[in-house]
C-alpha cells in the first residue's frame, strides 16, 4: 500500500469515527436530562460581572441540560430583555439558594424546578431573614415555578421588583416546609 492509500484510510476511518461520536452526542444529551447531570452552583452573590456577554455565556454552559444544582442558583445581572433562558429548564433540584437579581428578561421560566433545599442560605445585610429564594431588583414581568413544591429551609424574599404581579396570591406556607 502506498503512502496516499493509506492517507486515504486514515480520512476514512476518522470521517466514521467522527460521524458515529457525532450520533452518540444526543443520546448522552437525552440520558443526563433523563437521570439528571450534576452542575457545580455559583457563589457570586450580587456582584457586577465585568463583561456580562460572557457571563450570561458562563451561565448558559453551566446549566445546558443541567437536573441538579449542587451550591447555589444564581441569576444575575442579565440585563438584555431578549437572553434566552431556556438553558434551565430541566434544572429539578437546587441544594442552597436561588438568587434572581437584576434581571430584565420578561419571563423567566423554571418548569422542572420542584425543590430548593437551602442548605446554604442568603443574607441581607439590612434585614435578619436568610432566603432560600430571592427575587430582587428586578424588571421581569413573569416568573414561573410550576413545579416547585418544597423550600426546606429558608424564607422566600420578593423585594423591589417593579413589573412582578400576582406574588401575593402565591400560597408559600404550602411551599415552605422548613
Amino acid at each position: 500500500m502506498n503512502s496516499s492509500h493509506i492517507f486515504i484510510l486514515l480520512v476514512a476511518t476518522f470521517a466514521s469515527f467522527s460521524a458515529s461520536q457525532a450520533l452518540e452526542r444526543p443520546k448522552e444529551r437525552d440520558s443526563n436530562v433523563r437521570h439528571g447531570k450534576i452542575c457545580i452552583g455559583t457563589n457570586g452573590r450580587m456582584s457586577v460581572p465585568s463583561n456580562r456577554e460572557h457571563h450570561y455565556r458562563n451561565l448558559r454552559d453551566r446549566y445546558t441540560n443541567c437536573t441538579y444544582v449542587d451550591g447555589n442558583l444564581e441569576l444575575t445581572w442579565l440585563q438584555d430583555e431578549n437572553l434566552d433562558l431556556s438553558f434551565l429548564e430541566h434544572i429539578r433540584e437546587v441544594t442552597g439558594y436561588v438568587l434572581i437579581s437584576h434581571v430584565d428578561v420578561r419571563r423567566i421560566i423554571l418548569p422542572s424546578l420542584q425543590i430548593v433545599r437551602g442548605r446554604t442560605l442568603f443574607k441581607l445585610t439590612v434585614q435578619d431573614d436568610e432566603f432560600a429564594l430571592i427575587v430582587t431588583l428586578s424588571k421581569m414581568h413573569n416568573l414561573e415555578m410550576p413545579a416547585l413544591r418544597d423550600i426546606l429551609r429558608g424564607s422566600v424574599g420578593i423585594l423591589n421588583n417593579y413589573n412582578l404581579c400576582h406574588i401575593k396570591t402565591i400560597q408559600w406556607d404550602e411551599i415552605i416546609t422548613g
